[in-house]
């Protein structure tokens, strides 16, 4: 009886980090094993010296859905015996003219084992200018576009992201970076350090969604379509963030990368937790001297701190606020309002003062008005990102299947 086939586990940010360093093309991705010798050619040889046969393996890699997997790379290796050699060499032949008209694995990577560290050569970038980032958000004031030299193949562009140190977001952003590997995510391909800042190096994702807002289209049904286009990459990145148990706590147009053809990608994790069972991640959402750690103007009503409706500048200790990802969810609503005003696209652009806008929310509990030109079929399933209570909200599976159909529909 023959033991059953276990499955090698690359992790998805070591394939990423393993592959840029490499030339364009596809790969058969696995850790080295000790029968090399019949993985790089379908050979059999029935001969053996050795008084017990011993037992060979094919490996066979995958490439998955994450949103559905753990690891983008599945690798399984299987028992290969007498009994089935011959079937196998067949079924391989019988197949030939069939792969040809697929994408050929033309390259075999044996990773060596996995460096947790992501430390890089700074001496490899080049062409940085932190004075003109020209991105939005926050925390994206440090940003730069930049060149990444590597020998014998093309260079990579890049963004690098600059953390004046001591700057506990770093290690909080590093962390959840190294976790994703996704396409509508931005990818990170490690980090280095000088005395004054530590800098991530970070895949280039375009420009900031906010900056072509408000979207544009020849007609109102183009315009529509557009915006809905992005809110369904945007709530399938969510997808994928909620199955890693990651809130974003963050979720604006200028946190929101879109490249020239279009695609989105989920970028700023400086603010981002990865919830774990038995931890309780309540939050102040107000530092020290009573400033706002967040966006005031996205957050849900439970991610306010609960300090008292009639002195709103009164900061106490004991305030928190509870981020889930329906919290995303009441983020994303606003998100996909930004798309539909005009600049500076900041919510409820007719309340001056944060202050206002808490007693909107908190008090009144009313929702943000629908923008001129807002299909009706998009506003009633934006009024479902507002349920003032977290469970009343509606889901990012939800809303992705949704945003799915209105594509269609303006289409």
């Amino acid at each position: 009886m023959t033991d059953m086939p276990t499955i090698q586990r690359v992790s998805p940010s070591y394939v990423t980090k393993a592959l840029v360093s490499k030339p364009y093309g596809t790969y058969v991705i696995r850790y080295q094993t000790t029968n090399d010798e019949i993985i790089s050619a379908i050979q059999i040889n029935n001969s053996s010296t050795a008084s017990t046969p011993k037992i060979r393996y094919v490996v066979l890699s995958v490439r998955v859905d994450e949103t559905l997997y753990k690891c983008p790379i599945m690798n399984y290796r299987l028992p290969l015996t007498q009994d089935n050699h011959a079937n196998l060499l067949q079924q391989y032949k019988s197949q030939h003219s069939k792969r040809d008209k697929l994408t050929k694995l033309t390259n075999e990577l044996i990773l060596k084992s996995e460096n947790r560290t992501w430390l890089l050569d700074s001496k490899e970038f080049h062409d940085i200018d932190f004075k003109e980032s020209g991105f939005g958000g926050k925390n994206n004031s440090g940003t730069s576009k930049a060149i990444w030299q590597r020998r014998k193949i093309d260079n990579i562009n890049i963004f690098i992201k600059r953390i004046r140190k001591p700057n506990d977001h770093f290690d909080n952003e590093l962390h959840i970076l190294k976790e994703l590997n996704f396409f509508s995510t931005i990818t990170l391909y490690g980090y280095y350090s000088d005395p004054t800042y530590n800098y991530l190096v970070l895949s280039n994702g375009g420009k900031s969604l906010k900056s072509i807002c408000p979207i544009i289209g020849k007609t109102i049904r183009s315009r529509m379509s557009r915006i809905a286009n992005i809110g369904f990459q945007i709530a399938n990145a969510m997808v994928y963030l909620d199955k890693k148990n990651i809130v974003h706590r963050d979720l604006t147009a200028s946190n929101v990368l879109i490249d020239s053809y279009g695609f989105i990608r989920i970028a700023d994790f400086g603010h981002a937790i990865q919830r774990k069972e038995g931890e309780n991640h309540l939050t102040s959402t107000y530092t020290k001297d009573g400033q706002w750690k967040f966006q005031s103007r996205f957050l849900a009503p439970e991610c306010i701190s609960k300090r008292s409706q009639t002195s709103y500048n009164q900061y106490s200790n004991l305030d928190y606020a509870s981020f889930s990802s329906k919290s995303d969810v009441w983020a994303f609503g606003l998100l996909l309002i930004q798309l539909m005003l005009k600049a500076p696209s900041i919510p409820y652009p007719d309340l001056k003062h944060n202050d206002d806008v808490l007693h909107y929310i908190l008090v009144d509990r009313k929702m943000h008005p629908k923008p001129d030109d807002c299909d009706y079929d998009l506003y009633c399933i934006l009024q479902l990102c507002w349920a003032y209570e977290p469970i009343s909200r509606i889901s990012f599976n939800e809303l992705r299947d949704k945003m799915r159909k209105l594509v269609v529909i303006f289409s």
